[in-house]
């Protein structure tokens, strides 16, 4: 079977044709109405001279012509590129010239004048979808790319994950045979189409007959009106960041959304007292998954289950296709329970990052654990430990470990212990103080449960039980939020502000 996610898409059209394919406040649409639109732009796009290996880049909002231009990127054989209206213009300008994009496709004709001059654009609500086209398309090899996706550098330029067909689809067959999503499946697409969460928020529903709710970006943010959204569209699963998950809980909406079934959960550590705050008001599944861009959306998921010992949930077993390596610093395996390093191999792995030749090399390492001479691992990381039983323990960022006072130190574990107090629902910790490294301190932010009236005596009293000292936050400011970045994830640069 041909792992391209347009061909599974096609395919499901001929099963289901009058199935409700897209759902949304402005319309809904059916398989042969969204394939009729896929065709339409495709045509379009070849029209346009687009052919197949080109990057095609999307300056969109979210909404069903969305899905049909990706789907029709998709088709001519040209990999997507995400540019998210509320990005920078100069980085979006950055992704263009670096991807050699030949064209970007928009709803936003008024906005477009951050784009290099010599790169055409297309303005798709100026394409007559009404119009029944049947183009001649172009053969489409698995292991082309399906998109690329920039990521945060360290050098300070984002960088292109380049990732292929093929694991996108065995990402979205692992998920349908663990899932099993019927056509009267319903999946909640509201991540940001420049994080490949969204990938399997679209793509998932539509190779199995579901739908997908498409939400706009002022309801997702406010947790009322996304309730109601979900009870609109009797929606059946959703995957949300921590961060915005606890707003969520917070504002006690999910009682009403009895449709939902199934609540996922990834991009940052999940505290266990955040899956016991939701099991409360959620009597479904709660699903924690991990993975990096690099390892195409997902590579390990575990089952939440309320009141379990460890402060931070665990990110589990890998998923088929995928194989995990926890080693130390010289590449040796570390035994059961110790702490090493996670690496990622398998079917799952992007192709590298675009023109980056030496930062793939530096993170796509030669997998010395494998058969096959030419099998990369991915660096993830992370720092990881193995339960008894297998499950795989997160704890925290080797390159977000921070040195202070002679002491190292990982502030997610801090973070962790704050969440684990039953009056605090969210907090981050930063390093404050001189640039020098002189005079650095520890800063933690916290959000009150429920915004009730907190002690930082007490909060202080209970830190110094679970924490040595030298790990102990100087100073405490409880806010009523924390800043976020366009994926739901805490924005440190933002605390640091303050």
């Amino acid at each position: 079977m041909s792992r391209l996610v347009h061909v599974q898409f096609s395919k499901q059209c001929a099963l289901t044709p009058d199935n409700i394919a897209l759902r949304s406040l402005s319309e809904n649409i059916t398989y042969r109405e969204l394939e009729l639109r896929v065709n339409t732009i495709a045509h379009q796009l070849l029209s346009l001279g687009v052919g197949s290996g080109d990057v095609i880049g999307v300056y969109m909002d979210r909404n069903n012509h969305l899905v049909a231009t990706l789907l029709a990127i998709m088709n001519v054989g040209a990999c997507y590129l995400p540019l998210d209206p509320y990005y920078p213009h100069n980085r979006l300008a950055y992704m263009v010239e670096h991807s050699d994009t030949k064209l970007v496709v928009t709803n936003r004709a008024n906005e477009m004048d951050w784009l290099p001059v010599d790169c055409a654009w297309m303005d798709i609500l100026g394409v007559d979808l009404s119009n029944v086209v049947s183009p001649i398309l172009p053969d489409v090899d698995e292991q082309q790319l399906c998109y690329i996706m920039y990521t945060s550098g360290s050098t300070g330029t984002p960088k292109g994950v380049m990732v292929k067909h093929s694991t996108v689809v065995n990402y979205l067959n692992w998920m349908q045979d663990a899932f099993q999503l019927g056509e009267d499946g319903r999946v909640l697409s509201q991540t940001t189409y420049s994080f490949d969460i969204s990938v399997w928020e679209m793509f998932w529903p539509l190779t199995t007959g579901a739908s997908t709710a498409l939400i706009c970006e002022e309801a997702k943010y406010d947790p009322v009106l996304l309730a109601e959204f979900i009870l609109q569209h009797q929606v059946t699963v959703a995957q949300f960041v921590p961060t915005a998950l606890r707003i969520i809980v917070d504002a006690s909406v999910l009682s009403q959304c009895r449709s939902l079934e199934h609540i996922f959960s990834g991009g940052e550590a999940l505290p266990q007292c955040l899956v016991d705050d939701l099991s409360a008001q959620f009597s479904g599944h709660i699903h924690n998954l991990y993975g990096p861009t690099e390892a195409t959306i997902f590579a390990c998921h575990w089952q939440c289950q309320a009141n379990a010992k460890d402060a931070i949930v665990p990110i589990g077993y890998p998923i088929p296709h995928a194989d995990v390596i926890v080693l130390d610093k010289s590449l040796e395996l570390v035994e059961q329970g110790g702490c090493g390093e996670l690496y990622l191999a398998g079917d799952i792995l992007a192709l590298g990052y675009l023109k980056r030749d030496d930062l793939t090399a530096e993170r796509f390492l030669d997998d010395p654990y494998s058969l096959d001479g030419k099998a990369k691992m991915y660096r993830t990381g992370d720092l990881v430990s193995v339960r008894e039983d297998g499950a795989l323990l997160f704890h925290g960022r080797v390159d977000t470990q921070v040195k202070l006072r002679g002491h190292r130190i990982e502030l997610a574990e801090i973070e962790a212990q704050l969440q684990a107090l039953s009056y605090v629902s969210n907090a981050a910790v930063i390093v404050d103080g001189s640039d020098d490294g002189k005079n650095q301190y520890l800063t933690a932010f916290y959000v009150p449960y429920q915004y009730q009236e907190t002690d930082i005596q007490a909060i202080k009293r209970e830190m110094a039980k679970v924490l040595p000292y030298y790990m102990q936050p100087s100073r405490y400011y409880a806010v009523d939020s924390l800043p976020t970045l366009p994926n739901g994830k805490v924005c440190k640069s933002a605390l640091s502000a303050q």
